[in-house]
């Protein structure tokens, strides 16, 4: 008759060849029933190289607060093409970031960020924060003077990181109308700011002063042109041409009605409102008229707007754009404005051509300078969806733990057989 400790013995012996049994009949025959392994975000990237070793009948499904790093969604992407169900649910919060350099003579970086209205973004580079700023409607836009490495937008836990752009090829800009105060004052502005500016003015019928003689509309030295007035129609079918193949248009006053012009506006212009000192804060232009932008074009967009309807207004035409701006006379603004209106002045005009201007990175590799997580993972594992119908059920057991309970058996068996033979 055996005794108790042959017993134990001979029980921890039969449960070592049984769980080897199991462990390689598992291997050999995968179980036909679908189980689920879920985790929470914050477990998912310790989980991962778990998920690695599981068989392909386990569903893997991730509970997300927030969109994970680039690299786990690329394991997760691995993962569902090695035939694992990789699913998940969650409310990650959508946002996208952009970054691309300012065509200004003086650089600065233009950061654009999408996501849910009312929420608040932090935007941040290596060295600081940058700004802070609350979503009104779909996105908002920021004007960085200077970036140190990477820009890093935050919002409710979600982050979007982008590399600062190259710098831009900044050409020169043409500005063509009728000798007057808008044109001078224009052409100030802008070689104040560090523009090279081609001025061509008419003094007279047939008569035309300017830097340049022979004036050719081409992307390769022109990065916009500035109409003062109808005297754009001279150029003919030229400035068509020059816009769809990537140039800018700036419209200002009454150039619009110019036929070259008028088949590139984004809008027909209305009557024309009288100056009038309005207060500084309500327009930002000081003392000034302009031409309302009306009927505009089912591809134009409104950007400001006053009482008397839309005062600028843009478009893409081909690779092109243009902006058309009411004002006619916002050289009142630089003279009879308020402190620092010459300065504001200056600035304004440097930014309406800047939104059109033709300028191409000086380097070739623009990659890193958009992000979208969410949009990301979507790309690459799917849409939040709930686990398959009968993949629930319990997590597997990692079959390390098998191993460690093999290895207990044979070390309890080997020490009672030691024990019986010392005594």
């Amino acid at each position: 008759m055996r005794s108790p400790r042959s017993r134990f013995e001979l029980a921890c012996r039969v449960g070592v060849f049984a769980l080897l049994g199991w462990l390689l009949g598992a291997s050999v025959i995968p179980s036909g029933g679908r189980r689920a392994d879920t985790v929470n975000g914050a477990g998912l990237e310790r989980r991962l190289p778990v998920w690695t070793r599981l068989p392909s009948n386990v569903a893997l499904h991730a509970n997300l607060d927030v969109t994970p790093a680039a690299a786990t969604i690329d394991w997760l992407a691995a993962l569902g093409h090695s035939g694992h169900s990789v699913t998940w649910t969650g409310t990650p919060t959508p946002l996208a970031v952009a970054a691309e350099a300012l065509a200004d003579p003086r650089g600065g970086t233009s950061v654009h960020v999408a996501a849910p209205a009312g929420s608040s973004v932090v935007l941040r580079d290596d060295a600081s924060v940058l700004d802070s700023v609350r979503i009104a409607n779909l996105g908002v836009s920021v004007t960085a003077s200077d970036v140190v490495g990477s820009m890093v937008a935050g919002v409710r836990g979600e982050t979007a990181k982008v590399r600062a752009p190259d710098s831009v090829h900044v050409r020169s800009v043409v500005v063509v109308g009728g000798a007057g105060w808008e044109g001078k004052f224009i052409v100030a502005a802008l070689e104040e700011r560090g523009w090279h500016v081609i001025a061509r003015f008419a003094v007279a019928p047939s008569v035309d002063v300017g830097q340049n003689a022979a004036l050719v509309l081409d992307t390769a030295r022109i990065a916009a042109v500035i109409a003062v007035d109808t005297l754009l129609g001279r150029f003919g079918g030229a400035i068509e041409r020059y816009v769809r193949s990537g140039g800018g248009l700036v419209l200002a006053g009454s150039s619009s009605l110019a036929a070259p012009a008028s088949r590139l506006a984004p809008g027909a212009l209305g009557a024309r409102f009288r100056p009038a000192v309005l207060p500084a804060d309500t327009i930002g232009l000081g003392a000034t008229g302009f031409y309302p932008v009306a009927s505009l074009e089912r591809d134009a967009i409104a950007l400001e707007r006053r009482t008397g309807g839309v005062s600028i207004a843009a478009r893409r035409v081909g690779a092109g754009r243009v902006i058309q701006v009411g004002y006619d006379d916002s050289w009142r603004w630089r003279m009879a404005g308020g402190p620092g209106s010459e300065v504001a002045h200056r600035a304004w005009w440097s930014r309406l051509v800047s939104g059109v201007a033709y300028a191409p990175p000086a380097g070739a590799d623009e990659t890193g300078t958009s992000a979208a997580p969410l949009a990301a993972m979507i790309a690459r594992i799917g849409p939040a969806r709930p686990l398959p119908p009968g993949m629930g059920g319990r997590a597997p057991i990692d079959r390390r733990v098998y191993m460690i309970v093999i290895m207990v058996l044979l070390l309890a068996e080997w020490g009672s057989r030691r024990w019986r033979g010392l005594r």
